[in-house]
Order: C-alpha cells, then sequence, then structure tokens
C-alpha cells in the first residue's frame, strides 16, 4: 500500500474517533519481511510474511487505555471497532499519577531515505545465491551450515485527534547471521552483515572471514582458559551488546528515575567513561537505520550522550518526562540512532589484527552469548563468549579458547579498561524474523581492546 493510501485511511479513522468525542493516538506499521532460514546445510524454512498493525491509544484526565490489533488493511471497519473498544476501555483503567501526553503533530513528514526497492524486491533465489557465495567449499560432512537471512520493508504512520498531520516512514533492511559449526568437535564460527541497501551486502566479505576462521579451528589446539585477567579485543557484536546494556541502565531517564541506573542526575557533566568514550545520537547516519523524526512529531537532531567519557545528559522519552517532570529530548522512537566514535588503530579485521606483533597473549572474542544485568545500579553485566574466539599468544600462536564467562561493570569496561578502538565503524543491529520487524543498527568500531578483563569461570569444551 502507497503513502497517500496509509495517511488518507489514517485521516478517516481519525475522523471518526472525533466523532466519538474522543482523544486519540493512532499508529500504524506494515511490515512485508522474507526469512530464509538454514539448519545442518540445507534450507529449514523460506517464508514471507506481511502484517498490518493498528495501535491505538485513548488518553483522558490521568488516564490511558490502549488496544492493538493485526487487520486487514483495507479493513475500515475493524479498525473503527479498534477505536471503540480503546475508548470503552478508558472508564475501567486505574487513574495516573501524571497526565500523559497525547502527540500534537504540526506537520505532515515522509522519511524514505532508508528505503531500497532492490530489498523488497529481492527474490529467494538472491538470498540463496549469496549464501552460497558467502560460505562456497567451506562445508563438508563435518561442518555444517545454519543461520539466517531476514530481509524486507516496514512502513509506519501516526496521526492523533489534535491535528490531521501525519508522520510517516518506510525503510528497507537486511540481517545476516551465518553460522559455520562442527559436528564433531561442536565448535562454532560466525559472519554477520547489517545493511539498509541491497549494494551494500559483501558475500566476499564473509566468505574471507569463513575462511580464515574455518582453517583455524581445523588446525589449531583447543585449550581451556585458567581463570583471571586477561587483556580482551572484542569485535562488533560485543561491543554493540554492551552498548545496548548501556543505554537501557545507562542514559534512560525512565530508568534512571525509577532507581535502577548506573549514574545519577548529579553526574551530568562529570566524567564518568574513558576520554576515548565518545557517543552520539545522530540520525542522520543512514548505516543506523535512523527515524529523523519521533512519534511526536519532533524533528530529531544530532546529540553528544558521552563527550571524551563526560556524561552530557539522559535521554527523555515523553513518558518519562510526563511522570517525573523532565524535558522531552526527542526520543520518541523505536531505537536510537547510535554511534560509538571509533579510535586511532587502522586494524579493522581481525584476520589483519592477527599478523600484528604483540607483546602479551589477547583474548579474542567476537560474540557474547547469554548476556544480561547482574545489578543495574553499578552497572555489572555477565556475558559468555561464543562464536569464534581465538587465543592471540605472545609468541604468534594460536589457540581455540572454550567458552568462559566476563562479569564486568560498564563504566570500567568502557572507562579505565579500555585500552584502544578501531577507527573503522561498521554497523551492527537485528532483523526482527516475525511480528514487529525491528529495524536498527549501532555504528561501533570494528575492532576494541579493554585490559585487565576477567575470566571468572572457563568451561571444559566447546
Amino acid at each position: 500500500m502507497a503513502s497517500d493510501q496509509i495517511i488518507s485511511k489514517l485521516r478517516t479513522l481519525r475522523e471518526y474517533a472525533l466523532s466519538k468525542g474522543a482523544r486519540v493516538h493512532l499508529e500504524w506499521t506494515t511490515e512485508d519481511s522474507r526469512l530464509v532460514r538454514f539448519a545442518n546445510s540445507a534450507v529449514s524454512l523460506n517464508t514471507t510474511e506481511r502484517l498490518t498493525i493498528l495501535d491505538v491509544s485513548v488518553y483522558g484526565d490521568d488516564r490511558h487505555a490502549s488496544t492493538q490489533l493485526i487487520v486487514d488493511e483495507n479493513d475500515l471497519a475493524t479498525m473503527k471497532m479498534a477505536i471503540d473498544k480503546a475508548i470503552e476501555m478508558l472508564d475501567f483503567v486505574a487513574p495516573l499519577t501524571y497526565q500523559p501526553t497525547l502527540p500534537v503533530i504540526e506537520k505532515t513528514t515522509i522519511s524514505e531515505e532508508v528505503y531500497d526497492p532492490e530489498i523488497e524486491a529481492l527474490s529467494s533465489e538472491e538470498i540463496i545465491a549469496f549464501v552460497n557465495e558467502a560460505t562456497n567449499g567451506l562445508e563438508t560432512d563435518d561442518i555444517v551450515l545454519s543461520g539466517n537471512f531476514s530481509s524486507g520493508v516496514a512502513m509506519y504512520a501516526s496521526i492523533s485527534t489534535e491535528t490531521p498531520e501525519v508522520i510517516f516512514s518506510r525503510k528497507t533492511d537486511i540481517g545476516v547471521t551465518l553460522v559455520l559449526s562442527s559436528i564433531r568437535r561442536k565448535w562454532e564460527v560466525i559472519a554477520e552483515q547489517f545493511v539498509g541497501f541491497k549494494c551494500d551486502l559483501d558475500a566476499k566479505a564473509l566468505r574471507d572471514r569463513f575462511t580464515w576462521l574455518v582453517d583455524l579451528y581445523m588446525t589449531k589446539p583447543e585449550e581451556r582458559l585458567p581463570e583471571g585477567p586477561y587483556c580482551v579485543v572484542l569485535g562488533p557484536a560485543a561491543i554493540a551488546e554492551y552498548l545496548g546494556f548501556l543505554g537501557w541502565i545507562g542514559y534512560s531517564a525512565a530508568t534512571m528515575k525509577r532507581g535502577f541506573s548506573m549514574f545519577k542526575e548529579d553526574d551530568i557533566g562529570k566524567k564518568v567513561m574513558s576520554e576515548q568514550f565518545t557517543l552520539i545520537e545522530d540520525p542522520t547516519v543512514l548505516a543506523t537505520l535512523p527515524t529523523p523524526v519521533d512519534a511526536f512529531g519532533r524533528e530529531r537532531a544530532k546529540s553528544a550522550i558521552f563527550d571524551r567519557g563526560v556524561l552530557k545528559g539522559f535521554i527523555w522519552q515523553q513518558q518519562a518526562a510526563d511522570e517525573f517532570g523532565g524535558t522531552p529530548t526527542g526520543h520518541d522512537v523505536p531505537h536510537l540512532s547510535l554511534v560509538l566514535q571509533g579510535g586511532d588503530v587502522d586494524t579493522a579485521l581481525i584476520q589483519d589484527f592477527a599478523k600484528l606483533p604483540r607483546d602479551r597473549d589477547i583474548l579474542y572474542v567476537p560474540y557474547l552469548h547469554y548476556a544480561n544485568i547482574v545489578n543495574p545500579t553499578e552497572g555489572l553485566i555477565t556475558g559468555v563468549s561464543r562464536f569464534g574466539a581465538l587465543y592471540l599468544k605472545r609468541d604468534g600462536t594460536i589457540t581455540l579458547p572454550y567458552n568462559v564467562r566476563f562479569t564486568e561493570r560498564l563504566d570500567e569496561l568502557f572507562g579505565d579498561k579500555l585500552v584502544w578502538m578501531s577507527r573503522e565503524l561498521v554497523p551492527y543491529g537485528s532483523s526482527s524474523h516475525y511480528f514487529g520487524r525491528d529495524q536498527y543498527a549501532a555504528l561501533v568500531p570494528a575492532l576494541a581492546c579493554f585490559d585487565d578483563v576477567s575470566v571468572e569461570i572457563s568451561n571444559e569444551s566447546f
């Protein structure tokens, strides 16, 4: 369905809500997703899914009620029934301690900066050909392929009874996660890409990484690492994982006000991270699959969250601002557009880094698994290494470490323990496979080095 058709339907629904005397916010999402899943070196699932989801929020005096419905995009009668249902619910919800703000959208905005019709038209044959190119010649009776190739387009539109103006966006994305694993020895290596445009896909880069890792995992000895401190180099997946937790328990105003943040309001303006740590929220960077206008119609601008380690402020979404008396910062979006500025190290590929001389043993961890919060107010996060870890020894040799567990404070990890970061940035994100296509990516250094990271548990096998 074209943008003008969606906008027309939303305006019709708005008029219906006005006729009921209600104060309503309507959000429309249409997603068209394709997923090809691989298991045991074969296609185990090849599916497409098109959904239209209507979210209805009704506002009263210190009250708010909402409902969500998967609908036929042409079934206005059912959509009107969803509005009726939300209006009826309003009388039965418990009162809030604050007045929620109904969006007042001042002008219509259409955003399609990250829309690629070639992704929308991508065929199963093209996807399978790409994956075959990325893994060509690497599968054997013992080494098998698994993973996902997820692609699609999502359209979002928003309107309220306050004005007839509409926010509309259309974005495409591709998320590739491929794993080669040994049936006999139980090891796994991974290669991933996340892009918003088909032309940015790079099967050769995936194959180069796989070829190098598979050769190492077939020829190098396995090793159980002793517990203790290590110099650790993280890949983009692990870096982005830590940044995700930092957003939750670090600079979210809602979390801070509820007492679950590692920082407090009086930390604003203080140096709480390494001087190397500058985290920007920049909705102009297309690699982050950005949302340039938030759900309240506010145009978004580049802003620093941390500048050379100094906390510049908290992210205030409208609901938190309503509840705690803050000022919204224009971040009522599904995901932020995070850019962690790189350092001064030119090496970006682990294949190249492993060839460099080193004066110490280095543990390379590309991916964290089972990561979670241990203590939010201390910023304490735990996670397990997985998928292609390497132990790069000082003498130039390489061994294959079994999985290890880290439990680290984020302010220490990105503080005194941060040694260096790659200059080159790469997007790392996610493409959801079903229901509510969740398009986002953070731009992070290709590699980052941390010292004195403690291995507290070391497995005895893969």
